[in-house]
């Protein structure tokens, strides 16, 4: 079931976070994971602009993800008119299971509610399973960003075309 994040979700989102990424530690460069594993736990910094959604299973939060409305997000990244995604991480243990698509699919709707032109993210190499998901929802990659803990990152954008009224 999917619901919004309280601040008393904040420590086990970052705690999945970390959890959810550990598998790419030996495809970074050396060092980059204690850099890598601050963004992953600066979870309330991240609120201040972004909706936290969290999927429970058996009252335990075993998948989260940060919806930014359109105009919220990081302008060397997203255009104003873009909403995005952040952060989604699905627990190893429960992958396989529509969770990720689920999370996706909440923050699709929510950029629909809102109006938003397009919704984005950024995604790297090493997240195959995941672009997998997002190029079945209609995402397609939209351009190269910079590279990241020595790795290659793109941005994927989904159009929100406006509907008729």
């Amino acid at each position: 079931m999917i619901e919004t994040a309280t601040t008393e979700d904040f420590e086990a989102i970052a705690d999945l976070n970390v959890a959810a990424y550990a598998e790419f530690i030996s495809e970074i460069e050396p060092g980059s994971w204690d850099v890598m594993q601050k963004g992953l736990r600066n979870i309330a910094e991240r609120a201040s602009a972004s909706e936290f959604l969290v999927y429970r299973a058996g009252g335990e939060i075993v998948g989260s993800v940060a919806y930014c409305p359109a105009g919220k997000g990081d302008q060397a990244m997203f255009a104003p008119e873009m909403a995005a995604i952040l952060l989604l991480a699905v627990h190893p243990a429960h992958r396989g299971r529509g969770i990720a698509r689920a999370l996706t699919g909440a923050c699709i709707d929510r950029a629909r509610r809102d109006h938003a032109r397009a919704i984005a993210l950024f995604t790297s190499d090493m997240m195959q399973s995941a672009q997998h998901v997002y190029r079945s929802l209609g995402f397609r990659e939209e351009s190269e960003l910079p590279k990241r803990y020595g790795v290659r990152y793109v941005r994927f954008v989904l159009p929100l075309p406006a509907e008729p009224s």
